[in-house]
């Protein structure tokens, strides 16, 4: 990561030794590079000439709205991120705040172990919507939006296999005519720990190629940072609203498979719900709260799941391409065709029985238009049985 550079203002003539003291070896160091303002025009000047990718300021600083010259910024420098920093612990204040485009929020006394955590978090995410801006500008350059698209979403894509660790996954996707926003993730948190992700953006263009992409690394970034499957979603979903200008949104789910716990814990933003699939039984849908898409409404609330993974399972995410396929007639594939298939084919490997489905469906549709992206990801976990030693 390049240097960062942090704009403070704060009318106390002591802040900036305090904050030269307390980031002296990151300032060392070439992380965070500091200025100090005392007042609004000081600031206004010092903006006009100088890029800042982060302004942290004291909400109370005499003669400034604070909350108002905060969505003012986030208007005219939108890769720019503020941190508030308020005496007050009123969660009004504070949402207000957040609503008025603030990124975090610290409280006075600053604690400034866990405001260095909060400027390394809003450095990480600026440096990711840097990233995903220089793609979105590339991309934009090139006309024919079509080739663009299908080959964005292709890139995007990790592959189609994983085995590891009693974890196997087989993933695929097949394209439209029109080229959608549809894409499959998985990733290793830690030695024990594997997430995966299922979304579907709306549209059917460049515009959804590129929408996707940025969804996709900000999924993948934020759960680095956080454990919580419903915590990286808030702030995706933060995040992707402030930055959202063409009014899109995205499907999706995630979540994370614990091999020590034998456990999915996993989060829904609207998306088709995981199927769980036992051999000689009938597929269930996992219980969870549905939630709304991510980058429609910052006031949205999303809730952690928790499924025990049961010997011979497998679970199976999707986007609604597989269920609404259709054939001539328009007559849909629907769940039960879907679950049939499932069910008859419970004990083959991911990647026999996402080949079964997919011939399912292309048998169901009998030569007719796929409409929409069909995009599946399918995960066994063989529970790893300890033997009874009296």
């Amino acid at each position: 990561m390049t240097e960062v550079n942090v704009l403070v203002l704060d009318d106390d003539k002591d802040t900036q030794d305090l904050f030269q003291q307390k980031f002296r070896h990151k300032i060392m160091g070439g992380t965070y590079k500091f200025s100090f303002a005392t007042c609004l025009d000081e600031t206004i000047n010092m903006l006009r000439y100088q890029p800042f990718e982060i302004f942290v300021s004291d909400i109370n600083v005499n003669g400034m709205d604070g909350i108002g010259f905060i969505s003012q910024l986030r208007k005219q420098y939108p890769l720019m991120k503020s941190v508030v920093i308020s005496a007050y612990g009123d969660i009004n204040t504070l949402r207000a705040a957040m609503r008025g485009g603030a990124h975090d929020f610290v409280i006075k006394p600053i604690d400034f172990n866990d405001f260095e955590k909060t400027l390394d978090k809003t450095a990480y995410v600026v440096e990711q919507l840097k990233l995903a801006e220089a793609t979105s500008q590339k991309l934009s350059a090139i006309s024919d939006e079509l080739d663009v698209s299908a080959q964005l979403q292709k890139s995007i894509l990790p592959g189609n296999s994983l085995k590891k660790g009693g974890v196997e996954i087989w993933a695929d996707t097949i394209p439209a005519a029109e080229v959608g926003g549809d894409f499959y993730d998985f990733f290793w948190l830690s030695e024990t720990r594997l997430g995966i992700v299922m979304a579907d953006v709306s549209g059917k263009n460049v515009s959804a190629a590129m929408f996707a992409l940025i969804a996709k690394t900000l999924i993948k970034s934020f759960s680095r940072i956080y454990s919580s499957p419903a915590e990286c979603f808030d702030n995706v979903n933060r995040t992707l609203y402030n930055e959202n200008a063409a009014s899109m949104f995205v499907t999706a789910i995630y979540g994370i498979v614990d091999m020590e716990e034998k456990k999915l814990i996993y989060t829904n933003a609207g998306h088709l719900p995981i199927i769980v699939v036992r051999p000689g039984q009938p597929p269930e849908l996992l219980e969870c709260d549905p939630g709304l898409p991510l980058g429609i409404s910052e006031d949205v609330i999303f809730v952690n799941s928790t499924h025990e993974f049961a010997p011979g399972e497998f679970i199976m995410l999707y986007t609604d391409g597989v269920p609404e396929a259709a054939d001539k007639n328009g007559n849909e594939y629907d769940y039960e065709r879907f679950n049939d298939v499932l069910q008859k084919n419970a004990t083959l490997p991911p990647s026999l029985l996402t080949t079964a489905l997919i011939e399912s469906i292309r048998k169901f549709a009998g030569g007719a238009s796929q409409s929409d992206d069909i995009t599946t990801l399918c995960l066994k976990y063989r529970l790893r049985v300890t033997p009874n030693v009296n």
